[in-house]
């Protein structure tokens, strides 16, 4: 009964480790609005997610087309480029980085705020995101949906007219 207990004990004591293990994940997600300006000029709006439980995201590189004429217009306070200041750069990629250990993205937190243009439609950008404890997290960014004005006007005439005839229904069925 002794070693079935200890043996019990050992296999929790793993069981606990390996589940702590792998919660410290590193990963980071990337999200974006992509905004046509004409004349071929796209803007993209940037969140950096670190998803990670654990670590902290303090850099970020984005990969494009060799021939991409690209622009920083905002980095969020505490961040910076290696290009920001010498755009627009044909470049194929695009570095972002904290300034300082205060301004690292905390494991579970969001930081928006990055803004670019390019002369290409990019979509899903390749990425390269650094976190601490020397780990790299590579990916593809990920749209955001945002819905379109004129459908959610008509979603909300469409439940007003819904609402103004089941209102008429009852005070019919009052009568």
């Amino acid at each position: 009964m002794k070693r079935f207990l200890i043996l019990t004990i050992v296999m929790a004591s793993m069981l606990f480790m390996a589940s702590a293990i792998a919660l410290a994940t590193p990963n980071a997600s990337i999200v974006y609005t992509e905004t046509a300006l004409g004349g071929g000029l796209w803007q993209y709006d940037y969140t950096f997610n670190n998803t990670s439980t654990t670590e902290s995201l303090f850099s970020l590189y984005f990969y494009f087309d060799p021939s991409a004429t690209f622009d920083w217009k905002n980095i969020p306070s505490g961040w910076d480029s290696a290009l920001n200041g010498f755009t627009p750069f044909n470049t194929s990629f695009a570095d972002t980085y904290s300034t300082g250990f205060a301004h690292d993205i905390a494991a579970g937190n969001s930081l928006g705020g990055f803004r670019f243009t390019v002369d290409y439609q990019a979509g899903n950008i390749s990425y390269d995101a650094y976190l601490s404890g020397d780990n790299v997290v590579s990916g593809n960014t990920v749209a955001t949906v945002v819905p379109e004005p004129v459908s959610s006007i008509l979603f909300l005439i469409g439940g007003a007219m819904l609402g103004l005839r089941s209102y008429r229904r009852r005070k019919r069925q009052a009568v």
